[in-house]
């Protein structure tokens, strides 16, 4: 693996174990049943050597962090019937911002194939960012 790739595994790890963390504030349960299984997951796939691979856990990763900051929401038991529902300031967007993101994403994708396809066809990193501009 090289190290731009390492360093980004590394970097969505940390960032999904602050998110567990963030997104289940005062739960020390549910933060170790979360952080307990993206280690596991981490770890599971720590061997692998293919960079397509790699980077498909990458995106993997990213939609995890992604859906568990704009989906999951805590609730916290007040009384026997009632439950307050805590919402956190990047919970709030409007469809404008999701659909921008969303497109954002996809380009991003897109580009990362498009570069992968180049590679493979052996275009020097030069030729590779001249198709890009096109």
């Amino acid at each position: 693996m090289s190290i731009s790739l390492r360093s980004q595994v590394l970097t969505h790890y940390k960032k999904l174990i602050r998110t567990a963390q963030a997104v289940f504030q005062n739960d020390p349960a549910r933060i170790y049943s979360m952080t307990q299984g993206i280690r596991e997951n981490f770890t599971h796939y720590k061997n692998e050597k293919d960079e397509k691979t790699i980077k498909e856990l990458i995106r993997a990763a990213k939609d995890t962090d992604s859906f568990l900051r704009r989906e999951v929401l805590q609730t916290i038991q007040t009384d026997e019937n009632t439950y307050r529902l805590v919402i956190k300031p990047y919970m709030l967007f409007d469809n404008t911002r999701l659909i921008r993101t969303c497109e954002d994403d996809e380009k991003e994708h897109q580009h990362e194939e498009e570069e992968e396809k180049a590679r493979q066809e052996g275009l020097s990193p030069c030729e590779i960012a001249a198709q890009t501009l096109k």
